[in-house]
């Protein structure tokens, strides 16, 4: 059985290493450790940062060492739609960051409530959800054809993600509140920060926290683990569910966007994480030979650097401090429908991801399914 002992332990110290910063901050600066606020440049700042580079560090480091008795991650090829996926994704995310530049009124204004970054982010939600019905849908049409569990357990593990989705999409609309126009029950008008029908805004810190975790572990962490666990370890129909690579890069914008809840050590740990695994990933890329996919993931490692940096320093210039996050949301949306759509068809069209899995350069009418940078291993044999 597979057990990542370096990378637990990593986890284990890190969740050590936060209460020992909570307990620092409340003690001797008198400030609540999750509380939003603008992100500062000073000695104890930088000291900060430095704990989250080495617990990231020894973090990845420490998972590819668990891994590296199940042999070289299997990669693939990725097609040309797949990068041009990724390159329009980091394209639009510069486009935002130089929004800001120019104007951060209308960077602030793009992120208001009822504004098109929010309905652009709900309806992604809801694509994905819909993708994920249509998942249910599917294997429950094969478990009464003899499929057998797996179909069934499929079918269980889309429907709840089907579900949560919903759920996350109508809380990003507050479920429509503002386009009926009915009025925020008595009892969350008090506990709700913006006096919307919403669970979100009861504790904004805590929720937006666990939000943008999860959406780190499952579009980020997710997909890099399992570049190193398929080749030695399936899980039948579930395989399906495993994010790809291309998930990873087209929504990995996501870690650039912050600004209130820098100061966090999850939010810096991701960030960096996401930079590492970037890289990572470039490397296996450039040791095959295949400059494209170097040249994609390298170019997004350097942009959420210089986007992170820009909301760090010019965090002044914010008309609200928390803007950056609603951009930060569309890309956790994005990555979510993409999550949806490659999982779907992936059930939908086995043989085709098969044949990818097992060798077959993609082409562009192969559907989306296995990631950006992909390589099998007689290519990359053939390339070394």
């Amino acid at each position: 059985m597979f057990l990542p002992r370096r990378f637990l332990s990593v986890s284990l110290l890190s969740a050590l290493a936060m209460a020992g910063l909570v307990s620092i901050e409340r003690n001797l600066f008198g400030v609540y450790y999750f509380s939003e606020r603008a992100p500062q440049v000073e000695l104890y700042n930088l000291w900060h940062a430095w704990i989250a580079l080495s617990l990231s560090l020894a973090a990845v480091q420490g998972f590819t060492r668990d891994a590296a008795g199940l042999g070289a991650p299997v990669l693939r090829l990725a097609s040309r739609r797949e990068l041009g996926i990724c390159i329009v994704t980091w394209a639009l995310a510069t486009l935002m960051a130089v929004v800001f530049v120019i104007d951060p009124v209308d960077f602030s204004l793009l992120a208001r409530e009822d504004s098109l970054i929010e309905w652009v982010s709900a309806l992604l939600i809801f694509i994905a959800s819909g993708f994920f019905a249509a998942v249910v849908a599917g294997q429950l049409r094969a478990a009464r054809r003899g499929a057998g569990r797996s179909a069934w357990i499929a079918a269980g593990a889309a429907a709840l993600l089907a579900a949560g989705f919903f759920v996350i999409g109508m809380e990003e609309i507050s479920w429509m509140q503002r386009v009926f126009g009915f009025a925020t029950p008595e009892g969350l008008l008090v506990l709700n920060k913006q006096q919307e029908l919403n669970l979100h805004n009861i504790s904004t810190g805590l929720s937006e926290l666990l939000y943008y975790t999860g959406s780190f572990l499952l579009l980020t962490l997710a997909p890099f683990i399992w570049l190193y666990l398929r080749k030695g370890i399936s899980f039948g129909r579930l395989d399906a569910f495993a994010p790809s690579v291309l998930v990873l890069a087209a929504s990995a914008p996501m870690a650039a966007f912050n600004s209130d809840n820098w100061s966090m050590l999850p939010t810096q740990m991701m960030v960096i994480m996401t930079v590492i695994m970037l890289l990572a990933i470039a490397d296996m890329a450039l040791r095959a030979g295949h400059w494209r996919e170097f040249i994609v993931l390298t170019a997004g490692a350097i942009l959420i650097v210089a986007i992170q940096e820009l909301f760090i320093l010019q965090a002044w210039q914010l008309v609200r401090l928390w803007d950056p996050t609603e951009y930060k949301e569309l890309f956790i949306a994005l990555g979510l429908a993409m999550y949806g759509v490659e999982t779907w068809s992936r059930l939908r069209f086995p043989a085709a991801n098969v044949s990818a899995a097992a060798g077959g350069t993609p082409n562009e009418n192969t559907p989306p399914g296995d990631g950006v940078s992909e390589l099998s291993e007689n290519q990359r044999s053939q390339a070394a």
